[in-house]
């Protein structure tokens, strides 16, 4: 099965999304085991950075 990115993040709990937001944020090494949906997630997120779209990436961990 392929999941698409709000696929992915609907499959997450909030504060994981959080975690893996905040070191995508800080260029942080990530977990080296990650589930599917982790994965995709998180080159969703690559793609905000990589488009400079880093208030998008922000949101997923400010209050």
């Amino acid at each position: 099965m392929e999941l698409n990115f709000e696929q992915a993040e609907a499959m997450l709990e909030p504060q994981r999304r959080a975690e893996l937001a905040k070191l995508m944020w800080d260029g942080a090494a990530l977990p080296q085991v990650l589930t599917p949906a982790e994965k995709v997630f998180v080159f969703g997120l690559y793609t905000f950075i990589e488009y400079e779209d880093k208030d998008k990436l922000k949101a997923y961990f400010s209050p």
